[in-house]
């Protein structure tokens, strides 16, 4: 017959002890799990924390080296030569302080476009010094470094122009941030896409007068404030989302006369979206003289006022 010894009593008592705590812990979070009370439930965000999120993200996105804030300039250029520099009998006068008095020239030759620079090693190319001059087409431009400036090229209906960036840009350095209208769940609405027979494109006008085509999908109708409404889509370029250029009568005074943009995610497969107009946002000419902003097409200028999203800046 075996007799336990007092150090096996021991033991057999602790190793009971510890499964029956094990037992209970493993009991109670199950429980917690079923009932959602556990330590790490915590409370739904709010419409207003999803749009004060969504808000703090394009304001990163506008501070960035190429954000709509460090846009400095849009100089459009002809065949020839085009001198640029900080003296001001330069073509293309540059922010004082930002490069020499005259640094060198852009030269035009037809969709090809030749930057020399008076000195070796001003420029920077994809983080490469320069030497002597480089040419390549508007179709595939370079991007151009110096110190705080940033030389990219557009071209726009056959035009070209010098988009220059800046990092300490006027409109940055005196930036504080946009006004919106509080987060509202009225505005935000289901829509339903009512696809083109055929490929269909809509003529958009932008700020210089200049029409493009754009690529349209089809027609989003919704309803708001018991009437019908609806907005023409125009194909993003990613393809994952629709683009809106959206006028309404608040355009006239609390938001940007030129009206406002919004993206909105492809229709899922009952054809159906939802438009959150708490996302409708400035377009990068409220902020700037130098770009090239597409203005609201006719068939997107609603009849009714949307205080939603952001406000005149």
């Amino acid at each position: 017959m075996h007799i336990e010894t007092q150090p096996e009593q021991i033991r057999k008592f602790i190793v009971k002890y510890l499964y029956l705590i094990v037992i209970i812990a493993l009991t109670g979070a199950f429980i917690s799990a079923c009932n959602g009370t556990g330590d790490e439930a915590t409370e739904p965000i709010t419409l207003q924390e999803q749009n004060d999120q969504w808000h703090k993200e394009r304001i990163e996105r506008l501070k960035e080296e190429q954000g709509w804030l460090k846009l400095a300039g849009l100089h459009w250029l002809e065949d020839g030569e085009h001198t640029f520099g900080t003296s001001s009998d330069n073509d293309i006068v540059l922010p004082e302080g930002s490069i020499s008095e005259n640094a060198g020239r852009l030269i035009i030759d037809g969709t090809d476009i030749t930057l020399a620079p008076n000195e070796d090693g001003m420029f920077s190319i994809s983080g490469e010094a320069l030497t002597g001059s480089i040419t390549f087409s508007a179709e595939n431009p370079i991007e151009a470094d110096h110190g705080r400036l940033t030389f990219t090229f557009i071209e726009r209906e056959g035009e070209i122009a010098l988009r220059l960036y800046d990092q300490q840009s006027y409109v940055y350095e005196n930036f504080r941030g946009i006004e919106r209208f509080p987060a509202d769940e009225n505005f935000i609405v289901e829509a339903t896409l009512i696809p083109h027979e055929t490929e269909t494109t809509i003529p958009i006008i932008n700020i210089l007068g200049q029409t493009s085509h754009d690529e349209t999908p089809g027609i989003l109708e919704f309803e708001l404030e018991g009437e019908t409404h609806s907005l023409w889509a125009i194909s993003a370029s990613e393809g994952e989302r629709l683009f809106l250029i959206v006028a309404d009568l608040t355009n006239r005074s609390t938001t940007f006369g030129g009206g406002r943009f919004l993206y909105v995610d492809n229709p899922g497969p009952n054809g159906t979206v939802a438009l959150d107009f708490n996302m409708l946002y400035n377009p990068p000419c409220a902020f700037s003289d130098y770009t090239t902003c597409p203005l609201p097409p006719p068939e997107n200028r609603l009849n009714v006022a949307i205080e939603a999203g952001e406000k005149r800046y």
